[in-house]
């Protein structure tokens, strides 16, 4: 090989490489379950939801200037435990349903995703990330769900 074609297969097999590390970074980021937080918690009062009362009810719930404007979804997965998910599929950025609407599950209408509704993880594509999930703690005594975004 002459010097210009040697330099050619270099710098293909340089930029080959520089790329696939992008993706890599870029892939790893969107398999994240957790959002990073902004420091912003939000109260929401579970005894104003009826959907709530029981283990296993779930509810969608719009907090402004949270996750994009889009609702979240709540779901009591114990009498002392809550998860908040977001709303938006991971796919095309689609409104889920709420769990139990079509399934136990939560289901993308758009393309048929289906995710778990206690971790947000993709249960069945088209869908490859999961839906992101917000730490929150509850206070029994008041009915406080504290939600940090």
């Amino acid at each position: 090989m002459d010097d210009k074609t040697e330099r050619r297969v270099f710098l293909t097999q340089a930029l080959a490489l520089v790329g696939g590390c992008m993706c890599a970074g870029w892939i790893s980021g969107c398999e994240n379950d957790v959002l990073k937080s902004s420091g912003e918690s939000v109260q929401f009062d579970v005894g104003s939801a009826p959907a709530l009362a029981l283990v296993g009810g779930s509810v969608k719930q719009v907090f402004e200037g949270q996750n994009g404007g889009a609702p979240v979804i709540i779901f009591r997965a114990a009498e002392e435990n809550f998860v908040v998910l977001s709303s938006v599929c991971t796919h095309e950025a689609c409104e889920v349903d709420l769990p139990g609407e079509r399934d136990p599950q939560i289901w993308c209408s758009c393309h048929g995703a289906m995710f778990d509704r206690t971790t947000g993880a993709v249960l069945r594509g088209p869908a490859t990330a999961p839906l992101p999930r917000f730490e929150s703690t509850y206070d029994n005594g008041t009915q406080t769900l504290s939600i940090l975004f």
